[in-house]
């Protein structure tokens, strides 16, 4: 009886955001193997969990940087590892796997706008966060960089609570801060700005606290530290002769340079929303103008000067990394940025709601951006003809080995764009057929892909890959 109330009580509570996340499950799970694509990030990962299930469970050590010689920790790859092995390390368990974690980026989303917002905001997150494209993409990448979105909103809320004087939630922000090394370096400048809460709001931890911190701060960074040690501190001399050798380019003015940072960080929200509304920076400019003025005038959560304040430090603290930092930065490196400004268009929506006469506005806008969303998810995915995705090259591989006698060796060519022929390889492996290094005379298969490289030539086909067989099998 207690169970059947606790039941009735969950779907009171929390009824609509619960189909909200059964709607985004059916997105993702929908054609999964055709829409999850398998490139280099995800043979990486496959190829992880393949050593770990099969060679040595113990690895150090994630996928390497843009850096040559810098690694990322290895937890994320970890966490992948069981579904690999329940799908016997066919890379579509690591597909699922993303997905999961991306529906635990839903949750999120939910809990911390609800937290900071209130509800209306937490449904409007999650309900956004479950139907954009760009989002989905995340989903089903299998890329770390791309789930960071959700140490993003968990440290956000670690640096709300202290604010407010919370010491209790630093072992948490110690935790999230050591996955950092495990997801993305990117998230990095969070440490600036923590260090300027700290100065601002001098709210120090007793030494329980303190301990515990920095314990859960050391443990996700252990196989890190471990492999610096066995290998003499390779990543950290590294680290060290680069900055030390850097020099800021002299053709790229400060000012230039800064501006280029923040306006990649302001057309975030709108492409995340995959909408043209006007100017690329209509939708940052209407969130922070309207914090502004809600501070000003005290309404809503926004009376606290945290969040301003702390958005500004945040976006200071990102582009002044960034330009002083001596690598290439692409526009993924502001995900965290840009996250932020998406919630607090989130909270933004989530005030408007609330009011009688604008809600009927929200609810417009919010059917607009979802059917925008499903219409570039079917033009993109559901119904393009040539994907180049998991399930095409998965299938140009059997094809290969149904043909191929068992005993026999044989030589996979391949014309192809660059890295466009990421994944084949795995897939031959985890088949137990691998070809040679040289050319097998009469059993030379030659992998297009596109397809289009080769027009006329192309024997079989699958999505955007062709299939050019063999002499004697034509």
């Amino acid at each position: 009886m207690n169970m059947k109330k606790s039941l009735i009580k969950l779907l009171k509570c929390h009824g609509l955001f619960l189909l909200i996340l059964i709607f985004a499950a059916a997105l993702r799970f929908y054609r999964l193997s055709e829409m999850a694509s398998f490139d280099f990030d995800q043979e990486y990962a496959s190829n992880f969990a393949y050593s770990v299930l099969r060679e040595f469970p113990i690895q150090l050590i994630g996928q390497g940087l843009s850096v040559q010689g810098l690694f990322m920790g290895p937890l994320y790859f970890y966490y992948l590892v069981p579904f690999f092995a329940i799908f016997n390390l066919h890379p579509i368990g690591g597909a699922v796997g993303s997905v999961f974690l991306g529906l635990g980026i839903i949750v999120a989303y939910y809990y911390y706008a609800n937290k900071l917002f209130g509800r209306p905001a937490g449904l409007i997150g999650a309900f956004l966060r479950a139907v954009l494209f760009c989002k989905l993409q995340s989903d089903w990448s299998m890329t770390p960089a791309f789930s960071s979105e959700l140490l993003v909103l968990v440290t956000w809320y670690c640096f709300y609570q202290y604010w407010k004087g919370n010491t209790k939630c630093l072992p948490l922000l110690g935790l999230v801060f050591g996955l950092y090394t495990s997801f993305h370096p990117i998230l990095f400048p969070f440490y600036l700005v923590f260090l300027v809460l700290l100065l601002l709001r001098r709210n120090w931890p007793n030494l329980k606290i303190l301990l515990l911190s920095i314990g859960a701060f050391v443990i996700p960074i252990m196989p890190l530290i471990l492999f610096e040690y066995f290998h003499k501190f390779l990543e950290v001399k590294l680290l060290f002769n680069l900055l030390l050798s850097s020099k800021t380019e002299a053709a790229t003015p400060f000012i230039a340079k800064f501006m280029t940072y923040v306006k990649t960080i302001l057309v975030g929200p709108q492409h995340v929303l995959g909408i043209e509304i006007g100017s690329p920076y209509l939708l940052s400019g209407i969130v922070l103008g309207a914090m502004v003025i809600f501070i000003f005038k005290k309404i809503h959560i926004w009376q606290d000067s945290f969040h301003l304040l702390t958005l500004g430090i945040t976006f200071l603290a990102f582009v002044l990394y960034y330009y002083f930092l001596p690598v290439h930065v692409p526009e993924y490196y502001f995900m965290a940025p840009i996250t932020l400004l998406f919630f607090y268009l989130l909270g933004l929506l989530g005030y408007l709601a609330t009011k009688p006469g604008i809600q009927l506005i929200v609810m417009v806008f919010l059917v607009y951006v979802a059917l925008t969303n499903i219409k570039i998810l079917d033009q993109i995915k559901w119904s393009h003809p040539n994907l180049t995705t998991l399930a095409y090259k998965d299938r140009i591989v059997k094809e290969i080995l149904k043909r191929q006698p068992p005993d026999k060796d044989f030589f996979i060519s391949y014309i192809k764009l660059p890295g466009w022929n990421f994944g084949f390889k795995y897939l031959f492996k985890l088949y137990g057929r691998v070809s040679q290094n040289d050319l097998v005379e009469g059993s030379i298969y030659t992998i297009v892909t596109p397809k289009s490289l080769t027009p006329g030539s192309i024997d079989v086909d699958s999505g955007n890959v062709g299939l050019i067989l063999p002499e004697r099998q034509k």
